[in-house]
């Protein structure tokens, strides 16, 4: 693949070039025939030989300069992945850039939702800034919808600052400079695929300086990587300081010890949520865990899924999701029992999630052959036969490798915008 996509970028160097050679066709054709080899005028040979050195010598001067405009208009472009991707958003990326006119369905895929054109049809709830994606921020569209949403949400943020009250308590000075901008990035779905096959995912650490990177690259002034899961949260933390002379990223150390009143805190400061991919299920019950927060009034204890869906909703702070964080953002998360049914009893079959888009499910890596499995989903889900609870308004809504999709409110406007961002 990375050779397909080095070949793919030759050739663009490769058509430039004959662009810029056809501007001096005529003199080098010229050059041709007057060559003391072709022509009977042997005498004047010197002085054609200089010309047509000359005019060669141009040649490839224009054609090297049109190679390095080729070759700055990729780097804008792939800038951020050529810096920050690993390994498989590396593949990702290559495979949703050469690719995109070959991989499962069609975008947008509105054919292959259930009911037909998926989910817009049947929420007419005012959406907020929202990206689900399978895979990540695969292609240049991704990343710039992130920024986007991000600065939107930032901006609402600030206009609310006035009315917002602190119900989590101070947090300490280091853990507050999340900027304008911040982040917050959920690795519980992550840890859980990682425990299950430590050769198929990166562990969290890695995870949290990657997305790091990427995120701040991307217009984020600060991450902050938690776990909500409290064993997790042990775990990791424990590793992290374990490991932290060894590792080039200086602020290792201190990711993912956050107690519950910090992670409350964080998500008040911050303008974006990026929930990670994985095990669907153990995500789930992490974002359901009440809080132990250390300041709370008498009652029920908040979850953070609460404390999200409240910021959500209201425009405050942008949600992006990458498989199993784009799962839960729907109405129910039971569509993940097209893969396993791991995880299923620690949250007693009930596969409520956040119901950030109401009334619809979100079905991450679709392929086409799982319509048949998807369509008797949709059918037993509506009509009461699913394992789930009775949703006889709810929708499937596809989400194929390389085609995210989200709301992003239209600025001035109370409507908001559904769509696929089918890479280019």
């Amino acid at each position: 693949t990375h050779v397909r996509m080095a070949t793919s970028f030759f050739t663009l160097e490769t058509e430039a070039a004959r662009a810029a050679s056809s501007l001096h066709i005529g003199r080098t054709a010229s050059c041709a025939m007057d060559s003391p080899l072709l022509s009977s005028s042997a005498p004047a040979g010197g002085r054609i030989g200089k010309r047509c050195s000359g005019g060669c010598r141009w040649c490839a001067i224009s054609t090297g300069l049109s190679c390095l405009v080729i070759m700055g208009l990729i780097l804008k472009v792939y800038w951020v992945f050529f810096l920050y991707a690993r390994k498989y958003q590396w593949g990702y990326f290559v495979e949703c850039t050469l690719n995109a006119g070959h991989i499962g369905p069609s975008c947008p895929p509105t054919s292959w939702n259930v009911p037909p054109g998926g989910c817009e049809a049947l929420s007419g709830d005012s959406q907020p800034f929202l990206m689900l994606t399978a895979d990540g921020l695969s292609s240049p569209e991704a990343q710039s919808m992130f920024t986007r949403l991000l600065s939107r949400a930032a901006a609402n943020r600030a206009g609310s600052l006035g009315n917002e009250t602190s119900a989590s308590g101070n947090i300490s000075s280091h853990l507050s400079e999340m900027g304008t901008h911040g982040v917050v990035h959920i690795c519980d779905a992550n840890y859980d695929a990682h425990v299950q096959s430590p050769g198929g995912f990166f562990d969290c650490m890695t995870y949290c300086r990657h997305r790091t990177e990427e995120l701040m690259a991307l217009g984020a002034t600060h991450v902050a990587c938690v776990l909500l899961d409290l064993a997790a949260r042990a775990d990791v933390t424990k590793r992290s300081v374990a490991s932290a002379s060894l590792l080039s990223f200086s602020s290792s150390a201190s990711e993912f010890n956050y107690t519950d009143t910090d992670i409350a805190s964080l998500l008040e400061r911050a303008s974006g949520v990026f929930v990670e991919g994985g095990g669907t299920l153990f995500l789930l019950k992490s974002l359901r865990r009440p809080l132990e927060l250390a300041v709370q009034g008498a009652g029920h204890s908040p979850s953070f899924g609460d404390l999200l869906r409240s910021r959500v909703r209201s425009g405050t702070v942008a949600f992006i999701g990458v498989s199993a964080g784009s799962i839960v953002a729907g109405e129910t998360a039971s569509v993940a029992l097209i893969w396993s049914d791991r995880g299923a009893d620690a949250i007693g079959w009930n596969f409520t999630a956040l119901q950030l888009v109401p009334r619809c499910v979100f079905l991450p890596h679709f392929q086409p052959q799982n319509e048949a499995w998807v369509q008797q989903y949709a059918y037993n889900l509506r009509n009461g036969f699913s394992v789930d609870r009775w949703c006889p308004d709810c929708g499937v809504m596809a989400l194929p490798q390389c085609q995210p999709w989200g709301f992003e409110q239209a600025s001035g406007a109370s409507l908001s915008r559904l769509d696929y961002l089918c890479p280019s």
